[in-house]
Formats: C-alpha cells, sequence, structure tokens
C-alpha cells in the first residue's frame, strides 16, 4: 500500500506537504519537513483506498527544539 499523505501545520507557519510513504503516520510520530520537526496531532481518511493507494489528511504541530542530525 502507497499511503499519499497530506500534511497541514498548525498555525500556517509553514506551507505543509504532499508525500508519499510505505506506512501510514501515527498520532504522536515526529514527521521531519526539511529542517523542521513536527508532531502527529491528527490522522483522517480523505477518501477509502482506491486500489494499490490511501489517502490521508494529517495535522502537524511544530516541535521547539534541535533540528534534525546532519541538516
Amino acid at each position: 500500500m502507497i499511503y499519499k499523505v497530506s500534511y497541514v501545520v498548525l498555525g500556517g507557519r509553514h506551507p505543509g506537504a504532499i508525500v508519499n510513504r510505505d506506512t501510514p503516520p501515527r498520532l504522536g510520530e515526529v514527521v521531519v519537513l526539511g529542517q523542521d520537526r513536527f508532531e502527529v496531532v491528527e490522522v483522517t481518511d480523505l477518501i477509502p483506498p482506491q486500489g494499490d493507494f490511501a489517502y490521508l489528511h494529517v495535522t502537524l504541530r511544530p516541535l521547539k527544539g534541535k533540528k534534525p542530525k546532519g541538516r
């Protein structure tokens, strides 16, 4: 299954992203977009899965602190 994930960041200070993933996002998971880290606070199906694809909306909360290593 391929998960097409639409990330929306609370507060509007980051444009978000649309990303293909092999695994579904989970509540509390930390996601790195560019040089910023975010926590998954909501996961919602946009439409029922179609063939090998699932379409998800994910709301992220910015995390404060260190940037990811190597960036």
